[in-house]
């Protein structure tokens, strides 16, 4: 972890990021995902490194999910396809009544 680097400056306004703007959320052996925060504008990133043999994999994606909203995800049940399908079925006969 220590070799793990995150970006220096936010993806949308380009200020620095402080240490604080940054949480690990996620840790496992080669993968660490990172929830950034900009506390200049605000602009939350999840940022997932993966680190290989070959070299290191790092991709940002912005998100409007806090860092409140990650913790209620971790806590929360697990979403299976059955779900998914069930829920679409239930809105499409509403919608239909």
């Amino acid at each position: 972890m220590n070799s793990i680097k995150i970006p220096d400056k936010c993806f949308q306004c380009g200020q620095p990021y402080k240490k604080k703007d940054a949480d690990l959320i996620r840790e496992e052996e080669n993968l660490f995902v990172f929830h950034i925060t900009c506390s200049t504008c605000n602009t939350s990133t999840i940022l997932d490194i993966a680190v290989g043999k070959d070299g290191v994999l790092t991709i940002g994606t912005l998100t409007d999910a806090g860092k409140e909203d990650l913790d209620k995800l971790r806590q929360g049940k697990i979403i299976s396809a059955n779900d998914v399908i069930e829920a679409y079925v239930s809105l499409k006969s509403k919608g239909k009544s």
